[in-house]
């Protein structure tokens, strides 16, 4: 093995840093899945510090999702604190010295997601943008709809959207147009297009039918909404999550010579993971900076780029190579599958390459892949022969494939052989209303997790802290009061509430302030609000926790993932406070639009998985995504991908513009047919990787449970599933031995 930044490397592991050190700007990797990416970046990190005397803040690290930013802080932290136990252990003072500088240095480092990283840009240098330095991010949606509901309401009578209103033409409900004119908006917006652009387009079509009015009236209705909705903004002074990346772009496009140096002298080196779920607007800001940067290094793998559906381009990768004038390096031997696993997935995929150009990148076996000594059978797909009313029998079988799997062994690479218990066994699944329809049925003698990223603002502790702080805000307030009572932070029942009544009529307040157990909890509502006026966020939310004692209330509990959410509850208000001094009532209303819009944040990572409860993990594919388990579960796998009463009736295409179909098939182009045969065919190969992605998930098992016919459907037919191309593959797998792969 190799060393770098004091991290064992494989071979090439070790030349992709040395790569980051050597001439040249820039490094682009092709990394496959488990091929050990994240080891690799921090290892760069790690020995660039070491030998190019450079600092640990010097970095700028771009990850896709918060789930991804905790984990990159953490093995940062963790390697650097090995340097340090390394230097004590070697006697090197001198060394310690500097490695504790740079444990210091981690909290100023920049790790975060590209939008944190364009915010970051434009509140520094966006006010050659006309944005103010105190720009506020537009979360809620209130903000927008108020912009529709205008929008739509003089669209009723303006000649050029009238014909979008005649109800014998066009029978939507009011509510149905508005939802499906914010869907168009935001479809054209989240592919990183021009509103301007694409209107200009469709109004150039000229096809000469009646239909074109269609198209046009749409492009007119939202080129009014996208007018007011930028008016709102301006007056708010803030931008949405897709201004951050268009204005970003625009700013480091005009002023390039001016800014870059600018972040050059901030950023010595800029690392982006995951680069293959980024879109060319995304790929041109990073290829604007590279050059005044000392190096830039992008890790990703096209076969994992499962965000087409909000813009993603799977071919950045090789995209910014070209553009550079290199070639990607590859990360391809993959530690996470055993041997024999490993020999299952790439019989799969190398039949679905014939079909999908993208799996001819093969992820190779690393050299020393487990080889385990256990009877269970790595790859299994099992089929139910039912044709309608599948999901009671499908959700039956996984049940019970969970009870079968509890009662083997399974040999661990670092533990051994050990007893398979519920925290082995993960269920994937392709959506979240598939995932919840699950949850809520699952027996109760069989505990499940809901291992999906994004829910921290779904969290029962933070709900409550809401509305403490609602309380302590709006104090004397009943409604907010009684929200607040029964909660962890005020866990008192009162004999009356804004909703039934003791028969005295006693405000809640008079209850609360003569309640003798309420003493203490009064008396830290009153210092707080009298805190307010002088200290930060950070310190207010701590004193909270302090005099409601909420952490010892869930430490007692053995609940510390709660604590933990806390805690990075308070973290997140720090992180407002870099970009703008708040108030508690700001970030009161801060908290208020992450909850309202249903804002996605991550849980805290406890670092203690083995303290986490033994319980099945529900995840979908997308949130599992740069996770492992040993055993995965795929239900459903027969659901018909794209069946055509699901292919979608709204298409924009750069160069023609807008083409749908609305009620009484009115607006169709002559192009429409094309659109709709090239969305099959890109639909179909995002589908491949998400089933790549979810069978990667797999260390040690991957069992797939299908239905209906055990016939293969014709390739790219309203009927294709993902069991299609198990079937497919079934005599390659097959050969392998029913040690290896079991196709029922």
């Amino acid at each position: 093995m190799n060393h770098r930044g004091g991290i064992s490397l494989s071979q090439e592991q070790a030349e992709i840093v040395d790569s980051v050190i050597g001439p040249g700007s820039i490094t682009v990797v092709s990394a496959g899945a488990g091929s050990g990416k994240t080891r690799t970046m921090v290892a760069s990190v790690l020995h660039l510090v070491k030998e190019e005397k450079v600092n640990i803040d010097d970095f700028a690290l771009i990850t896709f999702t918060n789930k991804a930013t905790d984990e990159m802080r953490e093995r940062l932290e963790s390697g650097v604190q090995d340097r340090i136990r390394d230097a004590e252990k070697a006697g090197d003072w001198e060394e310690r010295s500097h490695w504790f500088e740079q444990k210091e240095r981690i909290a100023s480092t920049f790790i975060g997601t590209i939008h944190r990283f364009c915010a970051m840009l434009l509140q520094n240098f966006g006010y050659t943008e006309l944005i103010p330095h105190e720009t506020e991010i537009v979360m809620a949606r209130h903000h927008f709809l108020t912009a529709l509901k205008e929008t739509l309401d003089e669209a009723l009578d303006d000649p050029m959207t009238s014909i979008l209103f005649i109800s014998n033409h066009i029978h939507w409900a009011p509510h149905v147009m508005a939802e499906h004119v914010e869907k168009w908006y935001e479809y054209i917006r989240g592919r990183g297009r021009s509103i301007k652009v694409v209107v200009r387009e469709t109004l150039n079509q000229k096809e000469g039918d009646e239909e074109q009015d269609y198209r046009n009236a749409v492009a007119h209705l939202l080129n009014k909404l996208d007018d007011k909705y930028q008016e709102l903004k301006r007056e708010l002074g803030g931008v949405d999550s897709n201004d951050l990346l268009h204005k970003c772009a625009a700013l480091m496009t005009q002023y390039k010579d001016q800014i870059s140096p600018l972040v050059a002298s901030r950023f010595r080196y800029l690392f982006v993971d995951e680069f293959q779920d980024t879109d060319e607007l995304q790929m041109n800001i990073i290829q604007t900076l590279s050059p005044k940067l000392k190096h830039v290094l992008v890790v990703g793998d096209r076969k994992q780029a499962i965000y087409g559906f909000r813009g993603a381009d799977h071919s950045v990768l090789q995209k910014i190579a070209d553009q550079n004038y290199t070639k990607p390096l590859s990360l391809s031997a993959s530690r996470r599958p055993t041997a024999i696993l490993h020999r299952a997935q790439e019989a799969l995929f190398d039949e679905m390459g014939l079909r999908y150009d993208f799996l001819k990148e093969k992820l190779n076996q690393a050299e020393d892949a487990h080889m385990p000594k256990d009877n269970l059978i790595p790859f299994q797909y099992e089929h139910i022969s039912v044709f309608k009313d599948r999901e009671q029998p499908i959700f039956e079988r996984v049940i019970q494939k969970i009870r079968d799997f509890l009662g083997q062994s399974i040999h661990d690479r670092h533990r051994g052989m050990r007893p398979v218990t519920y925290r082995d066994i993960c269920i994937l699944f392709r959506s979240n209303y598939q995932l919840s329809s699950y949850l809520s049925q699952f027996p109760s003698d069989i505990p499940v997790i809901n291992d999906t990223s994004g829910q921290f603002f779904r969290k029962p502790e933070i709900i409550a802290c809401y509305h403490m702080l609602q309380a302590i805000l709006k104090y004397p307030d009943d409604v907010s009061l009684d929200l607040a009572l029964g909660t962890p932070f005020l866990p008192f029942i009162a004999p009356n509430s804004i909703y039934r009544s003791d028969g005295t009529n006693q405000m809640l307040r008079d209850w609360f302030e003569d309640e003798e157990d309420c003493k203490d909890w009064l008396k830290g509502i009153a210092e707080l609000r009298k805190r307010m006026k002088v200290d930060l966020v950070p310190q207010l939310l701590t004193y909270m926790y302090e005099f409601t004692r909420v952490r010892e209330y869930y430490g007692k509990q053995g609940n510390s993932q709660a604590v933990a959410n806390l805690e990075k509850l308070v973290m997140w208000s720090r992180g407002l406070m870099d970009a703008e001094a708040q108030t508690l009532q700001q970030f009161f209303d801060r908290f208020q639009l992450a909850l309202l819009s249903g804002m996605e944040m991550d849980e805290a990572d406890t670092g203690e998985d083995e303290a986490k409860p033994d319980a099945v993990r529900l995840s979908t594919v997308h949130s599992a995504k740069g996770l492992e388990y040993p055993i995965v579960i795929i239900p459903d796998v027969g659901r018909r991908l794209l069946p055509n009463d699901q292919l979608p009736t709204f298409y924009d295409r750069a160069g023609w513009g807008l083409d749908l179909i609305l009620p009484g098939e009115h607006g169709r182009s002559s192009k429409f047919k094309e659109w709709e045969d090239e969305y099959r065919r890109d639909f179909f190969e995002e589908e491949a990787r998400i089933l790549y992605v979810a069978i990667t998930r797999a260390e040690h098992v991957v069992c797939m449970i299908g239905h209906g016919s055990n016939k293969v459907n014709p390739s790219g037919s309203e009927n294709w599933s993902w069991k299609d191309e198990i079937l497919t593959a079934a005599p390659s797998l097959v050969k392998l031995g029913m040690h290896i792969a079991k196709v029922d």
